[in-house]
């Protein structure tokens, strides 16, 4: 599977990207910034425009937690789920039972589904790896966010 670069035709994808994921009242005080939720992540990915950010292969728990942290602290950020490599298996093989059958190795890595508060906020997500870097291979829009009107 090949990946868009991180800061090329992905990001200009991003254009039309509406916000998604649901909306959370929160008890913090307006002088507190909202910090993102952390969600179990299921069999189905989120509905609506979320970004994807894909792990390297051998990324550490400390790794792992500090990019959930940073996702978590990120203002732009309404909700966080971890997907492990298993998982996106058990996925892949749900919609695509053949071809999971005959797979030997699991070609998925962990990542992270993040939904975002706003249009906007899905170039802060991305661009804060792109410019601070990161145990990350990617971070890719959904095609909902890439599909969006303009």
């Amino acid at each position: 599977m090949r990946w868009l670069p991180l800061l090329g035709v992905g990001v200009l994808a991003l254009a039309g990207c509406g916000g998604g994921g649901s909306s959370s009242t929160s008890t913090k005080s307006a002088s507190s910034p909202a910090r993102g939720r952390l969600v179990l992540a299921g069999l189905q990915p989120p509905s609506g425009c979320y970004v994807t950010v894909f792990l390297i292969e051998d990324a550490t728990r400390a790794q792992i937690r500090s990019v959930q942290n940073r996702l978590l602290a990120n203002k732009g950020v309404a909700q966080v789920s971890f997907v492990s490599s298993g998982l996106a298996l058990e996925r892949f093989g749900k919609k695509n039972p053949a071809a999971a059958k005959g797979m030997h190795v699991n070609p998925f890595s962990d990542q992270f589904e993040v939904v975002p508060r706003s249009r906007a906020a899905v170039f802060s997500i991305i661009g804060d790896f792109a410019t601070n870097g990161g145990p990350i291979t990617n971070a890719l829009p959904s095609g909902v966010c890439a599909n969006a009107k303009r």
